[in-house]
């Protein structure tokens, strides 16, 4: 009797186990045959967008007509085009926005290139040029953008009026390129100071020569002043309180010095016809 029970059970669980075979298959056809068709739809849009690029890449309606340029003032349209290869007719999707941005890049006066495709046949070009703050002598003459960083040698049709950064070496500044560099600034903040404060043409400024002990000024006239280090708006302002002073009284200064470091507030002057005057800071103030 138990043997006969144990026979019937099974054929009960066998049973069981068939329908729910069944139902499991009833259950995840849907979703198979659903992700079949996913699958067979995701193939067809990667096939069609490989043959809508293939089509894009040779049609004519994307072959380039126009390349605009912004931010142009020293480096020309044609040197750019020549160097970056562009010509009519190219296939828009064919071109490498960041090649092109680094072969343009390549002119000495540009200083970043933004390249952006212009669907369906234009690219327009944005330049950021360097601004020229003051040439330099490194060996070559160069010209000093406002960073500090000689970017370009000086060449005849530059036409350029700057004043001139004297004072180091070439081998200074291939040994440590960062350390001059920051010299360099230092000069151009004087420039750029000078400008601001002592305003005009008569004394204009013409050369900034580092010296170990700060800085020296020289003028258009020949006039040199020395500045020393540190200070350098407090003593371009008693600078020009000393030149109204000796302008008042018909004089010129062959060398102003105000680098007196015991007491700053001094002001030495030798006076063109070669006799000397020495003036307190109390005197200039």
């Amino acid at each position: 009797m138990a043997f006969g029970k144990n026979k019937k059970r099974r054929h009960q669980d066998a049973a069981s186990r068939n329908t729910a075979v069944k139902g499991a298959v009833r259950s995840h056809g849907p979703r198979v045959a659903k992700a079949l068709g996913l699958t067979v739809a995701t193939a067809a849009l990667v096939w069609g967008s490989i043959e809508l690029r293939a089509w894009a890449r040779v049609s004519p309606r994307f072959a380039l007509e126009s390349v605009t340029f912004t931010g142009l003032e020293r480096a020309s349209r044609p040197e750019l085009l020549k160097l970056s290869g562009l010509a009519a007719g190219q296939n828009l999707w064919s071109l490498d926005a960041a090649a092109l941005a680094k072969a343009m890049g390549q002119h000495p006066w540009v200083r970043t290139v933004e390249v952006t495709r212009r669907f369906p046949r234009g690219v327009s070009v944005e330049v950021s040029e360097h601004a020229p703050a003051a040439l330099v002598v490194l060996g070559d003459l160069y010209v000093l953008d406002e960073e500090g960083e000689p970017f370009k040698r000086v060449t005849p049709g530059d036409g350029l009026d700057l004043p001139l950064v004297t004072g180091l070496e070439r081998d200074a500044y291939v040994a440590d390129a960062d350390a001059v560099r920051a010299r360099f600034r230092e000069a151009l903040d004087v420039t750029r100071a000078y400008a601001r404060l002592l305003p005009g043409r008569s004394e204009r400024l013409s050369e900034v020569r580092l010296e170990n002990s700060g800085l020296a000024l020289v003028t258009a006239t020949g006039q040199e002043v020395r500045l020393g280090a540190g200070d350098t708006e407090v003593k371009l302002q008693r600078l020009a309180r000393v030149r109204r002073e000796l302008s008042t009284r018909g004089l010129a200064a062959e060398i102003i010095r105000l680098d007196n470091r015991a007491r700053p507030g001094w002001v030495a002057v030798r006076l063109s016809s070669g006799s000397d005057s020495v003036r307190s800071g109390g005197s200039t103030q």
